[in-house]
This record gives structure tokens, sequence and C-alpha cells, in this order.
């Protein structure tokens, strides 16, 4: 084993220099199994991300990462740009004015979705939803899907799906609180709380994350990375019935968001012209979980989805410090998104069954109001059908193929297939298969947006054609198992094809920039990943490439394709009876290239982000029975800012020679404490 271990930690890659990595653990996934002989057993993670019931991870037809509780506290993650930064073929972008978004094998901004509970988070500003708005304090473990996802979860799900899982109910008494701290200027506190009397249970989670902001230059009164402070709140009642649960849960999110603009200073006066961003979200879920018998449930869900972003402009005057409205119309603006949406599905679920399946209705409704919408108000409904069937064959073979009917109220959509296949060839090796169909519906802005200010003049298009996909994507997965110990290996392929996508062009005799349907877009490439898990430590090394073909006009035909790679390896120790974890995280993104769309010149470029290295390192440890634990750490070791870049300008920045990727080095301490009793 030490020959193995001092192999990976000093691998060379095709395409990358040597590095120096470490190696990465969850955390033991073990419990005790024979107090005698103290041995233990590994145990499979538990998914319900486009499953029949809770079920697995080896069993899914899927392949499903998970990211836990363990892990995110390890990182110090406060939220889930922090912790997909350091997942294989999961890159991160940062806007200063959307915030950060997420790509999956190359495909981004809308066609990823972002499910809390199986619920959608709404709110899509630029087609992306910011991951910094999405708080973990409350977050049991990430389940992520790659690939289209479309049968199952509809529109949105072209390149792939991040469903978060909320911490289940507990018996008894519970109460919590929970604090981090860190250099750059971040001071998050929370408390939760929860209650079960007879078949009653309600729980209670409040947060408020502040962060300063940060620029390089601590002179400067505009800030790299915008100060902003955020409030959470979530609340769940259980209650039990006989053969069923029903829930109802509010989810509260509001966020102030402060861009400070350059100081005019004068004999006379000195002030800036600021904009403040205000967001509010607000969730009403009700779940309904039936089983039938032991082998059927009935889940039932519905939702009401609210969200306004708010953007006033003001006058600061830097010497009294009074603030006074901008009079233009122009720069101040209210836009309101509205969703309802309800989910049924009927599944049958028997390991020992040949055959099993799940029938489906999804409805959902879109509403959009704001002075930047024409006629000031829109709306989209889309209803669905969906179904699909698991055969198990003699020989050990897997088949579940699917299909979704959808009714769309302004776009004819077509049948929505899907094929996947699990092969168990031994106990040891498995190999999944499938090929997909994908499907996305303009959104209502790239529809109807009318965007018109001094510094901007976008238009959503009537004429929009709807984006369909083609994926295929085929893995091996060997694992072997000996008591406490598990080793696996899982090399995969995908391959990506969009029709129809949908992206932003400018009129060069206008000025004027549209959304229009000017690009095919295809992606491919190869993930390798190994993971070993022990009783007190494990490890995962990972490595991926992918290439991007993106065809920005039907008459600038292109085979070429820009291929970027990445290189994951980390590690986890446990000392026992110290109670001490100590982890290290790193991830390395190679330069990425493509051809992209210059909003503010109407041309092309080659656009490109230079390589970067990011590292990690924290220790935690837990006092008092493990009622209170304390992680501290370093992040960005290596102390990224800036890289060389060539980003062309979009609506809301201008063209740049380097993208921010992160906030210098820094250190950061979180505490929590819990206390339970029936």
């Amino acid at each position: 084993m030490k020959n193995l271990i001092s192999y990976f930690l000093k691998p060379t890659i095709i395409g990358l220099a040597p590095v120096i990595v470490g190696l990465f653990i969850f955390g033991a996934t073990a419990q005790t199994t024979n107090d005698t002989l103290k041995k233990t057993q590994y145990i499979n993670d538990v998914i319900v991300t486009g499953q029949y019931g809770e079920g697995s991870l080896t069993k899914s037809v899927y392949k499903v990462r998970i990211i836990d509780q363990k892990r995110i506290q390890l990182q110090g993650a406060n939220n889930l740009k922090d912790v997909l930064t350091n997942e294989l073929n999961v890159r991160i972008a940062n806007d200063p004015a959307l915030g950060g978004s997420v790509s999956i094998q190359g495909i981004s901004g809308q066609n990823v979705k972002i499910m809390v509970d199986g619920i959608p988070v709404v709110g899509r500003e630029g087609g992306m939803i910011d991951l910094n708005q999405i708080n973990l304090n409350n977050i049991e473990r990430i389940e992520l899907v790659e690939g289209p996802m479309s049968v199952s979860f509809g529109t949105d799900a072209l390149g792939g799906v991040i469903n978060l899982i909320s911490k289940k109910k507990t018996t008894g008494y519970r109460l919590g609180a929970s604090s981090y701290y860190e250099t750059v200027g971040k001071y998050n506190a929370g408390i939760n709380g929860g209650i079960t009397i007879g078949k009653w249970n309600t729980a209670v989670n409040v947060a408020r994350n502040f962060f300063d902001g940060y620029s390089p230059n601590e002179s400067s009164r505009v800030q790299l990375w915008k100060p902003n402070t955020q409030y959470f709140g979530d609340m769940a009642v259980n209650r039990s019935l006989k053969k069923a649960t029903l829930q109802y849960k509010l989810s509260a999110f509001d966020e102030k968001v402060i861009f400070r603009d350059s100081a005019n200073i004068t004999p006379y006066y000195a002030y800036g012209n600021d904009q403040y961003f205000y967001t509010r979200r607000l969730t009403n879920a009700l779940f309904y979980d039936r089983k039938i018998n032991h082998h059927f449930q009935l889940n039932i869900v519905g939702s009401y989805n609210y969200y306004r972003r708010i953007r006033n402009t003001v006058r600061k005057d830097l010497v009294s410090l009074e603030e006074q409205p901008i009079a233009s119309p122009d720069v101040h603006d209210t836009t309101y998104f509205h969703n309802t949406m309800s989910r049924g599905t009927l599944s049958r679920a028997n390991e020992k069954s040949k055959l099993n399946y799940q029938v489906g209705y999804e409805y959902n409704r879109d509403e959009t109001q704001g002075n930047r919408i024409i006629n000031a108000k829109q709306s989209m409904t889309d209803i669905s059908a969906f179904g699909s069937v698991e055969i198990k064959t003699i020989n050990r073979i897997l088949i579940r193929p699917g299909i979704r009917v959808i009714h769309n109220t302004k776009f004819q959509a077509p049948f929505i297939p899907s094929l996947n296949v699990k092969w168990d060839i031994t106990d040891n090796i498995v190999l999944r298969a499938s090929y997909g169909k994908g499907f996305r519906a303009p959104s209502l802005k790239e529809l109807y947006l009318n965007f018109v200010d001094p510094n901007h003049n976008v238009q959503g298009n009537t004429n929009l054609k709807a984006e369909t996909q083609d994926n295929m994507q085929i893995g091996l997965c060997f694992e072997w198992k000996k008591l406490d110990r598990v080793f696996r290996v899982e090399p995969s392929l995908f391959y990506n094809r969009i029709h129809n996508k949908i992206d932003l062009v400018m009129n060069p005799f206008t000025q004027q920039t549209q959304y229009n349907n000017i690009s095919e877009f295809k992606s491919t490439g190869a993930n390798f990943s190994t993971e070993y898990r022990a009783p007190n430590y494990a490890f995962v090394l990972g490595y991926a490439v992918t290439g991007i073909n993106n065809t920005l006009h039907q008459s600038s035909v292109t085979n070429t394709y820009f291929f970027t790679q990445e290189l994951r390896s980390n590690i986890v120790y446990t000392f026992h009876k110290k109670a001490i974890t100590a982890s290290v995280f790193y991830k390395y993104n190679a330069k990425q290239r493509n051809y992209q769309y210059d909003v503010k010149s109407g041309s092309i470029i080659n656009g490109y982000i230079d390589g970067f290295h990011l590292l990690d390192a924290s220790l935690a440890k837990s006092f008092f029975n493990k009622k209170l634990s304390i992680t501290a750490g370093f992040k960005n070791i290596l102390n990224v800012i800036n890289i060389n870049a060539n980003i062309p300008s979009g609506i809301h920045t201008t063209g740049s020679n380097n993208a921010s990727i992160a906030m210098g080095r820094t250190f950061f301490i979180s505490c929590a404490y819990n206390l339970s009793w029936n």
C-alpha cells in the first residue's frame, strides 16, 4: 500500500506537469458489525434522485455522485458553489452581477437543473442560478446526476441534475447553533431546532451570512467580489399517518448585494453612483408519501415558488454618507417570477421482481412580471406525463426504457425517450450505458425580455425554437470489498449534442442584442476516478478531459474540438482516539478554450481561461461526546486570485484579460453545537 500511495502522490498525466497532490476521504462510511473482532462492514450510500424509491447507490441504473454532510463540513463550504469547486468534470464561473454558475460536461446555465428535495430552485438571472444563494446549513447530502434527465425532471435538465436533500426529521427534542468566520471578511451564524410530539415533528433552521467584500487593491472603492448580506430560513412540519407521511415546508431567502462605483472627487464634491440588488425567494411545498403495500409507493408534491429581484441606483455623498435615488427610471428595476409546480409518481419497486415500473405526471406554470418584460407580464405552462420500466433479465442485465410526453402552451414538444442499461458482469464489475433525449423550451426572458438602459439594449425573440439534445454515456465500475475496506475504479465516456442552442447576438447596425438560435453545441470527454476507503482513511484520485465544439454560425461550420483537462486528488485521515480528522482538497483545472460570441462587438473570438490549482486543508475535532464540532483550516493555499483570460463581453460586462477565481489565501474556522434529548 505504501508504494501505491507514493504512486498516487506524484502522477504524471499527458498534457500536465507532475504535481504534488493529496488524496481525499469522505470519512469512513462503516459501522461495527462484531464488537469482539471490531470488524466493520462497508455500507452502500442511499440515494433518491431518479429512483423508484430510496435505494442503494450500487443498485442504481444511473451513475450518481454523492457529496455528504461530512464532506461539506470538512471543506468549510457555506454554499453550493464552495462545495462544487472540488468536483470532477464540474466547472464554476463567476460573474460580478449574476454570481457563481456551474457547468457539467461542458454544459452550463439554463441547462443544469438545481433542486432542493425535488423542488426546482427558481430565479435565473442570465439563465443561471446563483450558487452563492444556495445555503447548505440544512442539507444532509447532495446528489449529482450527469447527462439529460428530461424524462424524469423535464425541461432545464439537459446537462444534468443537482438535487440537495434536506436533513431528515429526528425523534425527541434537538437544539443547535453554528458559526463561521473567514479572514476575507465572512461572518456567518445560524440556529436550528426540532421537536417531536407523538405523530407530529417540527423543525426550524435560521441563518445569517455576511460578507464584507474583497478586492486585491484594498484602497479601491470598487470591490472585485461584492459585499452582501444573506438571510436564510427553513421550517418543516411533518405528520405521520397510518401508512403515509405528510409534510409542509417553507423556505425563505433574502439577500442584499452592494455594487460600489469608483469615487468622483473634485474640490467641491465627492460622490459615487452605487447600485443595490435585493433578492427574495420564497418556496412553499407540500409533500405526501404513501406506501400502498410492500412494493408500491405513491409520492405527490406541490409547490409555489416566488422570486423577486430589485435594482436601485443611488448617488452617495462620500462626505456626509447620505444617499439620494437617481431620478432616471432606466437605472431602477423590479422583476418578479412565479412558479407553480406539482409532480406525482406511482412506483413499483420489488428487488425480487423481474419487472418494476414508475408512472407519473408533472405540471409547471411559469409567470414573470416587470418593466423589462414585453406587455409587463408573460406566462408559460408545461404539462407532462412520463413513465419508465425496469426489466431484469436472467443474465443480470437491468434495462430501463422511459418516455415523457409534453404539452407546452407555446412550443410543440417532441416525445422524449431514454434508455438506461446496467449489467452486473460479475459481483465486482458493473457496466452502465445510457442514451437520453433532452428538450428545453426557451425561457420567458429569452422570449419577452425588453432591457433598455444607457448601457444595454437586449431583446427577447418570440421566434425562438426549442433546444433539443442527444446524450450518450458509458461507464464501468470495478469495486472490490473486504470487510472494512473498499477499492473502486470508474472509467467513463460521454457525448452531448445540442441543436438550436440559444445565444445572445448583436445586430452591428442597430447595436441591439437579441436571443437567437445560432449555434450547435457538442461536448465529448472521458472521466477516470479511483477511490479507496478504510476505517481511518479513504482517498479519491480523478482525471477528466472534456472537448467542446460550438459552431456559432451556420455559415462557419467547424469540426474543431477544444479539449481541457482536470485533476482531483485529496485525502482525509481520521484519528479516532483523539476524534480528529485531517483533510486536504486539491483540484487542477487546465486551460479552457472555446469559440465565444462577444455581445458588444458582435464578433466571434477564441476565448480562453488559463489553468489554475486550488488547494485547501482543514482539521476537524469533536468534543463532549460529539455534541460540539470545530473545523479550522486554510482555503486557496496557493493564493490564486485572478488568472489570464480572454473573456468576451456580455450583457453585464465588458471584455476582460483576466478571470476572477478566488479571494486569495484565507483562514477559516467553523463551530457547531448540537444537543438532543427525549
